[in-house]
């Protein structure tokens, strides 16, 4: 019996995401691939995640201008409901407020194509000079400010017209092709009850994008993180999934506490999460990571430093350095370590 009250047992979910495509055959998937037949709303993403997830980086003192150009953007869409870029200049700062204001979750979608046009827009001054204006938000463009950053405005605009972003965020037509916005699958995963589902999301579109498959990664676990907290009636057991985690996981601790893959390891548990990773060494791993483990699967490990480096009080690193294919060690919490065998699944 669950904590429902259900007599039925709880369900088995899990979510396994799947950067190299190599999870596609698993028997009793649903398989979402995204820039196939699953895309990301550009409108769901910070204006921070969203330059991870493309790779491209405003300085933190230029960091409110992508936030203004997408605000701009937002209001053209759905409140002006105009095609193209919002021009800002001669525009009244006292009406650019108030459709500001009208701004809400409804109105998240804008033309993220464009993003690199409206930020040419958000550079606009008075003028230097009588007779300036300073009711308006600006009178000719600060061109000083867009030939110094051109070479980022660029970059920005290769990015979302390169052939996998423009598929990522559903930018190119596709006639006859259904797609589902990914943060909308994943909702519904999470809050429907069904025995024995797997959901697998492919990554593989940005194959040769590491650091920007692990922004994703990073947005879509805080997406089913936040999923969790903001429902406590719908937590059903979830199992995530991720393989070669340490390609996809910062270097740095500041950027691990605000990662997906640390917050869903350190607060998932109370929510009803679980995440597995696997990694070619533990030594791969940041050490605030390794000591969020309570389970481990030890495989054959060739360096005492790797044994050593993980919490698990083992030390017969002879035996570790021994093992072959399909033997390694269970560890347990307030359990002896134990051998186990472990098979390749018929499907791999």
């Amino acid at each position: 019996m669950d904590g429902t009250g259900d007599p039925r047992p709880a369900p088995t979910s899990a979510i396994v995401l799947d950067p190299t495509g190599e999870y596609g055959q698993l028997p009793n998937a649903v398989t979402y691939r995204l820039g196939d037949n699953a895309y990301l709303e550009a409108g769901r993403l910070t204006a921070s995640q969203l330059q991870e997830v493309l790779g491209v980086h405003f300085s933190a003192t230029l960091s409110q201008r992508p936030d203004q150009a997408i605000n701009s953007l937002r209001v053209q869409r759905n409140l002006r409901h105009q095609p193209g870029t919002l021009t800002k200049i001669n525009r009244s700062v006292d009406d650019y407020q108030e459709l500001l204001n009208q701004l809400s979750s409804w109105a998240s979608d804008y033309a993220v194509s464009l993003l690199p046009q409206q930020l040419v827009e958000e550079a606009v001054v008075p003028l230097a000079s009588s007779p300036a204006d300073y009711s308006l938000l600006g009178q000719e463009y600060d061109y000083g400010w867009i030939r110094n950053h051109w070479g980022l405005i660029t970059a920005f605009r290769e990015r979302l017209t390169s052939g996998a972003f423009r598929q990522l965020f559903d930018t190119v037509d596709h006639p006859g092709r259904a797609k589902t916005e990914l943060g909308f699958v994943l909702t519904m995963f999470l809050n429907q009850r069904a025995q024995h589902r797997t959901l697998v999301i492919d990554l593989s579109l940005l194959k040769g994008f590491e650091q920007q498959q692990g922004a994703i990664i990073s947005y879509l676990l805080k997406l089913i993180l936040n999923d969790r907290l903001a429902n406590p009636a719908s937590r059903l057991p979830v199992k995530i999934v991720l393989d070669e985690a340490h390609r996809y996981l910062p270097g740095d601790n500041q950027q691990l506490t605000h990662n997906g893959i640390f917050q869903v390891l350190r607060e998932g548990r109370k929510v009803n999460l679980q995440l597995a990773l696997t990694t070619q060494s533990p030594l791969d791993l940041p050490e605030r990571l390794r000591s969020q483990f309570g389970t481990m699967i030890i495989h054959r490990l060739l360096a005492p430093t790797e044994l050593a480096c993980l919490p698990t009080g083992l030390t017969f690193f002879a035996e570790v350095a021994a093992l072959t294919t399909g033997h390694a060690y269970l560890v347990r919490p307030e359990q002896p370590a134990c051998q186990v065998d472990v098979q390749a699944p018929r499907w791999w």
